[in-house]
C-alpha cells in the first residue's frame, strides 16, 4: 500500500495507490496531516491509481478540503476514474471538489484561474469583526463588468415610453436586476411592469397588477423566442470572482448593509476593487425587508404633481414598504451591486453611477454605501459549502419551493450565505459604449 508526494513549488501532489475504503482512507488521512505544512494551501490529489472510493474516501477528501479552505486554498482532484467518479456523483461531492483530467490539467488551474495574492487571500480568509465572520472556498481573477440598459432615473421619474423598453434573450441576463415583464406583446406587459430580476437563468417578476403575486419563467433551453422586456436593467457580464461563506457572530444576524460594509474594507486590500461590486448569494434569513412598485412607471400613469415616485406625497401609493421582518429561517437566493462611497470612483462616469443607484427612501443605514440588491424567497433549504454557486442557484430556483420576490431593503438580517463576489471594472450600456 503506496502513498507518494511531490512538492512542484507551491503544490502539494499526493498520489495514493490505495482503495480508499474505511482503511485505505484513514491511512490516506494520516499521510495526508503529516505531510500538510502550515503554508500549504493548494493540494493536489493525484487518483491515477485508485479504483475504489467509498463513503470513508469522500470523508477523508472532505476534511483536508476544510483545513485547506481554512488557510484560503483548495483540494483539487485528478485523474479520477471511471468507478470513483460516479461515486463522487451519486453522493453530490463532483460539484464540491474541482475534477481535472490529468495532472498538467490540475497544475494548470492552480497557476491560470487563481491568480491570487496569497496576502490579499489570507487577509481575507481571517476578516472577522462583532459582527459577522468570512471564509474563502475559491478566488479567480476573471474580469467582470455590468451591462446595463435604460436608465434609473426614468423609473423614478415614470417616464418611461414604449420607445424605452427593450429586450434581452434569458442567456444574456443570468444574474440582473431592474424593472419589466413577460409577454408576447407590448401592450401585455408595459402597463403592470415591476420589480425583476434574473437569478440563475430564472426570471421571477412582480407585476404591478394590484394582485402583489409574484411571476417567474424558468426556460429549459434559451429558444430566443420569448424574451425579457425590460425598462430598466443591470446584467453581470462575467463570473464570481470570489466565493465566500459568511456567518453570524451573535444571534441578531447581520445586516446587508453590514455585510456590503465588510467586503467594501476587505476588496480595498485588492488591486481588482475599482469601488463596486456585485454579488449573488444564497442565504438563511433572519429577517426580510422589501419594496416594490406599485404603479407601472409608464409616462402614462405619471404622478400629477409631476414629482418623483419617490417624493414624500407619491411614496405612499407609488411603492409597498414593507417594515416587519417576514421569512425568518427561510431560503433567500439574491443578486445586487453596490457601490463603495469612500473609494476611488474616478474610473466611472458620474453620470454612469447615476443611471444605476438611487438613494433609496426605505433605507435608513450607512450612506457610504449604494445598495441595490432584489431577492427571490424559497421555503427552507440547506446551504452547503461549494465553489459551484451558480450551479447550487440553478438547483434552487429549479426545484425549490417559491414563496416570494422583492426589492430587497439594506436592513435585511441575515444569518448565514454562501456568496458570489463579482469586482466590477466597467459599466457598459446598451450602445456599447464604456462609460
Amino acid at each position: 500500500m503506496d502513498i507518494n508526494s511531490d512538492r512542484m513549488g507551491e503544490i502539494l501532489v499526493i498520489s495514493p495507490e490505495i482503495r480508499l475504503d474505511a482503511y485505505g482512507a484513514s491511512k490516506l488521512d494520516d499521510f495526508i496531516k503529516s505531510n500538510l505544512k502550515d503554508e500549504d494551501h493548494l493540494v493536489i490529489l493525484n487518483l491515477e491509481e485508485v479504483t475504489y472510493l467509498s463513503s470513508g474516501g469522500i470523508r477523508t477528501f472532505l476534511e483536508s478540503h476544510r483545513i485547506l479552505t481554512d488557510k484560503g486554498g483548495t483540494l483539487i482532484l485528478c485523474n479520477v476514474k471511471k468507478y470513483p467518479r460516479e461515486v463522487l456523483e451519486m453522493a453530490g461531492f463532483d460539484q464540491v471538489f474541482p475534477l481535472y483530467n490529468n495532472l498538467d490539467e490540475a497544475m494548470d488551474s492552480c497557476i491560470k484561474p487563481q491568480e491570487y495574492s496569497v496576502s490579499d487571500e489570507e487577509y481575507l480568509m481571517r476578516y472577522e469583526d462583532d459582527i459577522l465572520s468570512i471564509k474563502t472556498l475559491k478566488v479567480t481573477s476573471k474580469d467582470s463588468s455590468l451591462k446595463v440598459l435604460g436608465d434609473v432615473k426614468s423609473v423614478l421619474t415614470a417616464s418611461i415610453t414604449s420607445k424605452d423598453v427593450y429586450s434581452r434573450k434569458f442567456s444574456e441576463t443570468e444574474y440582473s436586476i431592474g424593472l419589466g415583464g413577460l409577454g408576447e406583446y407590448i401592450t401585455d406587459y408595459i402597463g403592470i411592469m415591476g420589480e425583476m430580476m434574473t437569478i440563475g437563468g430564472t426570471m421571477v417578476w412582480l407585476p404591478t397588477d394590484e394582485h402583489d403575486t409574484p411571476d417567474f419563467l424558468i426556460p429549459e433551453k434559451d429558444t430566443g423566442k420569448i424574451t425579457i422586456h425590460t425598462g430598466f436593467n443591470v446584467a453581470l457580464d462575467g463570473e464570481f470572482n470570489d466565493i465566500i461563506m459568511v456567518e453570524a457572530k451573535t444571534d441578531a444576524g447581520f445586516s446587508v448593509d453590514n455585510l456590503y460594509d465588510s467586503l467594501f474594507k476587505i476588496s480595498q486590500k485588492k488591486t481588482s476593487f475599482k469601488g463596486i461590486i456585485s454579488l449573488a448569494m444564497q442565504a438563511d434569513i433572519k429577517d426580510f425587508y422589501s419594496s416594490g412598485v406599485n404603479i407601472s412607471p409608464i409616462e402614462d400613469l405619471a404622478p400629477k404633481n409631476h414629482e418623483m415616485i419617490t417624493h414624500e406625497d407619491n411614496i405612499g401609493s407609488w411603492m409597498n414598504i414593507n417594515t416587519t421582518g417576514k421569512y425568518q429561517g427561510e431560503t433567500m437566493v439574491s443578486f445586487g451591486v453596490g457601490v463603495d462611497l469612500n473609494s476611488d470612483l474616478s474610473l466611472f462616469d458620474e453620470n454612469a453611477l447615476g443611471s444605476l443607484f438611487y438613494l433609496h427612501p426605505a433605507n435608513i443605514g450607512d450612506k457610504t454605501m449604494l445598495l441595490h440588491n432584489h431577492a427571490v424567497v424559497f421555503k427552507h433549504l440547506p446551504i452547503y459549502e461549494t465553489s459551484d454557486l451558480d450551479g447550487r442557484i440553478r438547483e434552487i430556483v429549479n426545484s425549490g419551493n417559491f414563496l416570494d420576490m422583492r426589492h430587497l431593503l439594506d436592513n435585511t438580517r441575515i444569518e448565514r450565505a454562501i456568496i458570489g463576489i463579482s469586482y466590477i471594472q466597467d459599466i457598459i450600456f446598451e450602445d456599447g459604449i464604456i462609460l
